[in-house]
C-alpha cells in the first residue's frame, strides 16, 4: 500500500490491518538495510584494521568506526525484533516508520561517509609554496590513501616522522616522487641531478652540499629498497629529499588525486 493511501486512512481515523502490515514491511526494510550496511562497514573496517593497511587516519578513528557500526547493527536487530512482535495502531506504525526512515537514511549515509573518509579518501590543505605551480598555498585536496603503492611522478602526502628525518616535526609534506627503489642516482660535477642517466634538474647551490652528503656511500649509486627520492615542483623553495634524504616507503601515506579549492581539477 502506498504512503499517500495510508495517510488518508490515518486522517480518517480508520484502522486497517493491510496498511499496518505494509508499514511493518517498510519499517523492517529500512532497519534491515541499515543493519546490512553496518555489517559490511564493520567487517571491512575490522579486516583493514587487523591487516594494518597504511592509512592517514589514526587507530582510534578506526576503532570508533567499528564501534559505531557495531552499535548500528544491534540497533537494527532490536528494531526488527520490536516491530515484529508489538501490536500497534496504524498511527503508531506510521510514526515509527517516519522515524525509521529518517534515522536509517542518516545512519547509512554517515556510516558510508565515515568509512570512506577513514580508509579511502580524506581532504588536505596545502600550507606552503613548495609545489608551485602545480599546487598553491591554500589549495584544498582530495587524497587517496587505501593501501597506496608509490608510483613515479605521483604527487603524494608524506608523514614526516621525527624518528626518520633530522628536524622533522611529525607533520605532513606534499611532494612528487622522482626516484624509485633501485634507480641509479647521482649529482654531476656541474651540479646536475641525474636519475637513470636522465638529467632531472640543475640543483640550486643551497642544496648541493646536502644532496651530495645524502648520496654519499650509496651502494652502486642506487636508491635502496624501501626508499624513495622526492622533490617539490618549486625547485628553488622546497624542503625535500635533497636535504632530507631518501623517504621511507611507510611514510608515503597517500596520493593526491584532485584539487577542489582554490582551483578545481586533477593533479599531475
Amino acid at each position: 500500500m502506498k504512503i499517500k493511501e495510508i495517510i488518508k486512512l490515518i486522517d480518517a481515523n480508520e484502522e486497517n490491518e493491510v496498511a499496518i502490515k505494509s508499514l511493518r514491511q517498510k519499517h523492517l526494510f529500512k532497519w534491515v538495510s541499515l543493519g546490512l550496511v553496518a555489517a559490511v562497514v564493520f567487517g571491512l573496517s575490522l579486516v583493514y584494521l587487523v591487516k594494518e593497511y597504511q592509512t592517514f587516519s589514526s587507530r582510534n578513528q578506526k576503532l570508533l568506526l567499528i564501534s559505531i557500526s557495531a552499535f548500528a547493527i544491534l540497533l537494527a536487530v532490536y528494531q526488527v525484533w520490536f516491530m515484529s512482535r508489538d501490536k500497534i495502531t496504524l498511527k503508531k506504525a506510521y510514526d515509527m516508520f517516519k522515524i525509521a526512515d529518517t534515522l536509517t537514511f542518516f545512519g547509512i549515509s554517515l556510516l558510508i561517509i565515515f568509512h570512506v573518509m577513514t580508509f579511502y579518501f580524506f581532504t588536505a590543505e596545502v600550507n606552503h609554496r613548495s609545489m608551485m605551480p602545480t599546487l598553491s598555498d591554500g589549495d584544498r585536496l582530495i587524497v587517496y590513501q587505501f593501501d597506496y603503492q608509490p608510483v613515479r611522478n605521483d604527487v603524494v602526502v608524506i608523514y614526516m616522522d621525527a624518528n626518520h628525518y633530522d628536524g622533522a616535526d611529525d607533520t605532513h609534506y606534499v611532494k612528487r616522487i622522482i626516484g624509485m627503489p633501485g634507480d641509479y642516482i647521482s649529482v654531476s660535477s656541474a651540479g646536475v641531478l641525474i636519475i637513470n642517466n636522465e638529467e632531472i634538474q640543475q640543483v640550486p647551490a643551497t642544496y648541493l652540499e646536502d644532496i651530495r652528503e645524502n648520496l654519499d656511500g650509496l651502494e652502486n649509486n642506487q636508491i635502496p629498497e624501501g626508499f624513495y627520492f622526492v622533490l617539490g615542483d618549486n625547485v628553488d623553495n622546497s624542503h625535500d629529499s635533497r636535504a632530507l634524504g631518501f623517504i621511507y616507503e611507510e611514510d608515503i601515506v597517500a596520493k593526491v588525486v584532485f584539487r577542489f579549492y582554490k582551483e578545481f581539477g586533477g593533479v599531475s
